[in-house]
């Protein structure tokens, strides 16, 4: 029987198979825990999902259960008495777990709950600051930051401890509950030998991944294949974009009906396809948290010139600090620049993935939750309210 203590965890969406920002944090951060809790992972599914390899039967338990609900921003009457809500019950009830993980959209289990079991929210990006930065392309998306706002306030409030990937996600969660409940654990990713610079293409290539149906990212594709790639275009005649991803809008097929721009849809290997190419591009004006199409392309070896938006909770040192740029002349200078200097380009991508691997990884992302949940259950055993701040 194992010694280790139960984790209840919550996800309002199935990690599997990791398809998605969402999907990518849940997955990687429940097998990194797994080394440290027994899991009790209830996840709402809309079809049968393959158990993970990690998932020890006799110490790991995953209950699946139709997504009957909506998850919602301020949780109604149907939320307060949903099917979730039963079988997280029932979970409590038969396993007592000493703490709780609730997955962005879960939070609202534990409100109002003294008998619950001290929970951390992963609440992965602030949704109302990302509603706040949709406004110039969705001008609906204000009415949706204030309804998101008293929600994420509460949660701060009521929840022992709140995580989110960068920076700018936290100071907005911090403004708005006046709080410093809130840490920051960013994304990782797996870096698998070196970064091949052989493999890339004899034609110069700029690359952008990502899904294409996410609107931050059909807002940047658009935007770099209208304002930015003819002038690129221009300086090197040869070059040639290719947007990489899967379930593409019509917004991104026009885009790539552009001269020089190609479009690949469910690439076999998205590390061969980023580095093939020569260059990375998050040309990011919306959209909050960090960037997993810039650490994909970092632990590819692969330099990515990104605007400050994209950079929200990266680990940033020289050389990199070179290719942010705020401004399309700076933005389309850097990446001419890398495009011509093949020694330059090499020496960013290999900054870039050691960059990655160093700080990076979801081994330290997994090992900084785990010390969040083992700080809080702490905490609570020793009566400490709420109100505490929880560092790790």
């Amino acid at each position: 029987m194992s010694n280790r203590p139960r984790l209840l965890a919550v996800t309002g969406a199935t990690p599997w198979p990791m398809r998605g920002g969402f999907s990518l944090r849940a997955a990687h951060m429940l097998e990194a825990l797994a080394e440290w809790w027994d899991l009790s992972l209830v996840v709402a599914s809309d079809r049968p999902v393959e158990t993970p390899p990690w998932a020890e039967p006799n110490a790991h338990e995953i209950h699946y259960l139709p997504r009957a609900w909506r998850w919602v921003a301020a949780p109604t009457r149907t939320a307060r008495n949903s099917p979730l809500r039963a079988m997280v019950q029932d979970v409590i009830a038969a396993r007592s777990p000493a703490a709780a993980l609730l997955f962005n959209g879960a939070e609202f289990l534990a409100f109002g709950r003294s008998d619950f079991p001290p929970a951390v929210a992963d609440r992965i990006d602030c949704a109302t600051l990302e509603r706040l930065r949709k406004i110039r392309v969705s001008p609906g998306a204000l009415a949706r930051a204030i309804q998101y706002a008293p929600y994420e306030r509460r949660l701060v409030h009521e929840l022992r401890a709140t995580v989110v990937v960068g920076e700018d996600d936290a100071r907005m969660l911090r403004r708005l509950s006046g709080s410093r409940k809130v840490t920051v654990i960013p994304n990782g990713v797996h870096v698998h030998g070196g970064p091949r610079f052989e493999a890339e293409s004899a034609r110069p290539t700029v690359i952008f991944s990502g899904i294409l149906s996410y609107y931050a990212n059909m807002d940047a594709i658009r935007h770099f294949v209208g304002a930015y790639w003819p002038h690129i275009r221009r300086r090197v005649p040869e070059a040639r974009f290719v947007i990489a991803g899967h379930n593409p809008k019509p917004p991104v097929l026009k885009a790539a009906s552009a001269p020089g721009v190609e479009i690949r849809t469910d690439v076999p290997s998205m590390r061969e396809a980023l580095q093939e190419a020569w260059v990375a591009v998050a040309p990011m004006r919306s959209g909050t948290g960090v960037k997993n199409k810039v650490l994909e392309a970092w632990a590819a070896g692969r330099p990515v010139v990104m605007t400050p938006l994209a950079a929200n909770g990266l680990h940033l040192e020289e050389p990199l600090f070179d290719l942010i740029a705020a401004d399309r002349a700076a933005f389309c200078d850097r990446v001419v620049e890398l495009l011509g200097d093949t020694a330059r380009r090499h020496r960013h991508g290999e900054a870039a993935q050691r960059v990655a691997q160093t700080h990076h990884t979801w081994r330290a992302s997994g090992e900084a939750m785990h010390r969040l949940l083992t700080t809080v259950l702490g905490q609570h055993r020793q009566g400490a309210p709420h109100r505490d701040h929880v560092t790790i």
